[in-house]
């Protein structure tokens, strides 16, 4: 009976050591999972950028169109001037509040995306640990680009306001004009950098996000 009884027992624990390999094989991107179901948290914190992006393209287009009235209206239409200039100003105010809506979003999705790092971190899988650094590296290149895309946007921004505002005035000067004209151009030509850029990282994080999933979905 007691002979009996150990050999159950000893099937017992064999069974449960089998269920257990069993649970692990099956499990083998369960860390990668949980990773990247917290990538997806991330990504959601970001989807308010989306309608600013919307709202800038809107405003951009619109901004243009003011500014090429103020450029076709002769020197004389002064009054066409100013109130063109007040619309632009209001437009440039406009930006510049979607623009804050933008940068906290971004503050939101990175303070998630720390709570992924943590979790790649924990990923003992080698191959898997891997491509979840590789798109941690490149999603903590983004935030850190998109810092400086945003502050080159709000020079830019700064520059407009100090064009838009001169022209305000009931006589701006021609060579003023000009010279305010030359640092919003400088200012646009470095913003245009940042923007090539930034849309390159974006593009790695894409593929870096890109391999997780075929690997996920290759299990």
């Amino acid at each position: 009976m007691i002979k009996e009884e150990i050999i159950n027992m000893k099937k017992l624990v064999i069974a449960g050591l089998s269920v257990m390999m069993l649970a692990g094989c099956g499990n083998k991107t369960e860390q990668l999972e949980e990773f990247y179901t917290q990538i997806d948290t991330v990504n959601a914190k970001e989807k308010p950028v989306v309608e600013v992006n919307k709202n800038l393209q809107k405003l951009e287009s619109e901004k243009v169109e003011l500014f090429n009235k103020i450029s076709k209206a002769k020197k004389q239409e002064i009054k066409v001037i100013n109130n063109t200039a007040t619309k632009l100003v209001k437009n440039a105010s406009a930006r510049s509040a979607a623009i804050d809506k933008e940068i906290k979003a971004y503050d939101e999705s990175e303070a998630e995306f720390k709570k992924a790092k943590d979790l790649a971190s924990e990923i003992k899988d080698k191959d898997q640990k891997k491509e979840a650094s590789d798109l941690t590296n490149a999603l903590e290149k983004k935030y850190k680009e998109h810092d400086g895309l945003m502050t080159a946007y709000k020079d830019v921004l700064k520059k407009e306001n100090d064009l838009f505002k001169y022209l305000e005035g009931k006589s701006p000067e021609t060579s003023e004009v000009n010279s305010k004209i030359e640092n919003l151009n400088k200012s646009t030509s470095a913003f245009q950098k940042n923007m090539t850029t930034f849309n390159k990282t974006m593009e790695q994080v894409q593929k870096e996000s890109g391999d997780i999933v075929k690997l996920l979905n290759d299990k």
